[in-house]
């Protein structure tokens, strides 16, 4: 592959367009941008308060420039909206159907499981693994299935009131009281009905909002509770007890029934998470075939800590489906994969053993092939 190929194709990708904007916008083109919209709208579910959102533009500006009654500059919002479906339309050609993988099942059979044992009282699970194993994808996906579920993502600077504001939100509570009103507002919801609440995230919870969320969520609304994080989770989780405050965690443990850690079994080659068949299924695709040795180094990859995993080698395909030399060939082999891990100067090539990749990933490409064909 020419140093720059993957570079050109990314290129192309980026000026491939679907909405042109006029140069100078008038009265007729932007009826015709209109009609676009409003079909744009139709097509993705979009109503004009979350066109307006995204363009930080008000709804009824989006409404006037519809109905064609905006009086604003027609050039500058035009080009942010022909801009915004573009966008729209690069997201989607790349977004891929969700794919029911080993991660996807153990982790819908842990909540199922936590959720048979939670009786008298909520169980606890977790779910450890660095970035790229897809957690979030599945965990979505089963919430989104399972109308059950709560499904919130945390960040580093939530603080408890926020946390469960947003688990009242969830439930149909809208409340910014104090925390004693808003977990009192909780408990008695979560109370009436059967639900499961998934905290995503949540590597930087600290052990008073574990302690809190055991309390609330498992003692006293006696719902299930799965937590899904990194590492620094479980450490935290499994600390001393004797630090001040730290007490707390043998409670938290005591409940505990089920631990899924995600980095453990991805680095066993055997029954591991990442099968050759896994692998096909989620990255052959647009009638180009993986090659065994490129299906042997994305699994390297994925069984190798802090490259990515699944996340880097969407990436990786993505990024060689724009590429001459591979809708040419109509296949990937291995020193492909290993060729855009350098050209795009990926901050996981550290983590890899490339010169030992690149001998392995050239070998016998085309038997490969035919073979695979």
């Amino acid at each position: 592959m020419h140093n720059d190929e993957i570079e050109k194709g990314l290129e192309r990708e980026a000026q491939v367009i679907q909405h042109r904007l006029p140069e100078n916008v008038t009265a007729a083109g932007a009826r015709e941008i209109a009609e676009s919209l409003t079909a744009f709208m139709d097509r993705h579910g979009l109503s004009q308060a979350q066109v307006a959102k995204a363009l930080a533009y008000s709804s009824s500006t989006i409404s006037k420039f519809i109905a064609g009654t905006y009086t604003g500059n027609l050039q500058e919002l035009a080009n942010k909206i022909i801009n915004f479906m573009n966008a729209v339309a690069r997201r989607d050609e790349k977004r891929r159907p969700f794919v029911q993988t080993t991660v996807a099942r153990k982790i819908g059979a842990l909540i199922t499981q936590a959720d048979a044992f939670s009786a008298e009282e909520g169980k606890i699970a977790l779910i450890i693994g660095d970035s790229g194993h897809g957690k979030s994808v599945c965990l979505k996906q089963y919430s989104e299935a399972n109308k059950n579920t709560i499904y919130i993502q945390l960040d580093q600077a939530m603080r408890s009131s926020l946390i469960f504001s947003e688990i009242a939100r969830a439930v149909g509570i809208e409340t910014f009281s104090w925390l004693s009103r808003i977990s009192h507002a909780v408990i008695r919801k979560l109370r009436e009905r059967h639900v499961i609440v998934i905290l995503d995230e949540a590597s930087s919870l600290k052990v008073p909002q574990l302690d809190l969320l055991r309390q609330i969520i498992t003692v006293k609304s006696h719902c299930p509770l799965i937590l899904a994080g990194n590492s620094d989770l479980l450490k935290t989780i499994m600390g001393p007890t004797v630090k001040k405050g730290y007490a707390a965690l043998d409670q938290f443990r005591s409940r505990l029934m089920a631990v899924l850690n995600l980095d453990e079994l991805a680095i066993d080659d055997n029954d591991g998470l990442y099968s050759a068949k896994e692998i096909r299924r989620l990255y052959e695709y647009g009638g180009i075939r993986l090659l065994d040795c490129a299906v042997s180094t994305l699994k390297r990859i994925c069984m190798t800590p802090g490259t990515g995993r699944l996340r880097t080698c969407s990436h990786i395909i993505t990024a060689l489906h724009t590429s001459n030399v591979v809708t040419g060939k109509g296949f990937i082999d291995g020193s492909l994969i290993v060729a855009v891990i350098e050209q795009l100067d990926l901050p996981m090539r550290s983590l890899l053993p490339i010169a030992t990749m690149e001998s392995a990933a050239g070998e016998d490409t085309e038997q490969t092939f035919v073979k695979t064909a």
